[in-house]
C-alpha cells in the first residue's frame, strides 16, 4: 500500500506522462524514460517496504516476481519458455507449474500479454505503421503479427489504431 505522499508522487508521474503523450509530435524516448523512471520509483518503494517489513516471499512468489521482471525486459525479443526457464535456472515444466499456481496463467499467457501491451502502445502512440510495429516486436512478417494481434484482441492492428 502506498502512503499518501507516494500516491501523490505516482499521480504526478502519470500526469506528466499523459501531458507528454498529448503533445505532438510523439516522443517515444521521453515516454520510455518517464515510464522507466516510474518503474524505478515503484521498485524503490517496494524495496523500502520489504526492508521495513521483512515478510519473506515464498519461493513461488520470488520466482513469479523474477519471471515478470524478465518478461518485461525481454519479451520483445524472447518468446520461448525455455529462455525464461534457463534465466531462472528451472525446467520449463516447473516454471510453467509455478507461474500457473501463482497467477492462474501460463508462461506463454504472460509473454503474449506483454507483447500485446507493447503492440497497443506502439500502434496508438507512435507514428509507426503496422509493418514497422511488426518489425519492432520481432515478428517474422506483418501477416503473422496481424494474425497474432487479431487472435489476442479480436481486432486487426489497423482496426485497433482507428479506435479512440
Amino acid at each position: 500500500l502506498l502512503s499518501p505522499q507516494e500516491q501523490q508522487q505516482v499521480e504526478h508521474y502519470f500526469t506528466l506522462t499523459w501531458g507528454v503523450l498529448q503533445e505532438p509530435p510523439f516522443r517515444k524516448e521521453a515516454i520510455q524514460h518517464l515510464l522507466a523512471s516510474l518503474l524505478y520509483y515503484l521498485e524503490y518503494i517496494a524495496q523500502n517496504s520489504i526492508e521495513q517489513n521483512p515478510a519473506q516471499l515464498t519461493r513461488q512468489e520470488e520466482i513469479f516476481q523474477r519471471f515478470i521482471s524478465l518478461v518485461n525486459t525481454h519479451s520483445k525479443k524472447e518468446r520461448n519458455v525455455n529462455f525464461y526457464a534457463d534465466k531462472l535456472c528451472l525446467t520449463p515444466r516447473y516454471l510453467n507449474t509455478v507461474i500457473r499456481q501463482a497467477s492462474q496463467q501460463t508462461v506463454m499467457d504472460w509473454i503474449n500479454q506483454s507483447i500485446i501491451l507493447e503492440a497497443k502502445v506502439l500502434l496508438k502512440h507512435s507514428n509507426l505503421l503496422v509493418y514497422q510495429v511488426s518489425d519492432e516486436l520481432n515478428f517474422p512478417n506483418p501477416s503473422f503479427f496481424s494474425k497474432f494481434f487479431k487472435r489476442m484482441t479480436g481486432m486487426t492492428p489497423h482496426e485497433y489504431q482507428q479506435t479512440k
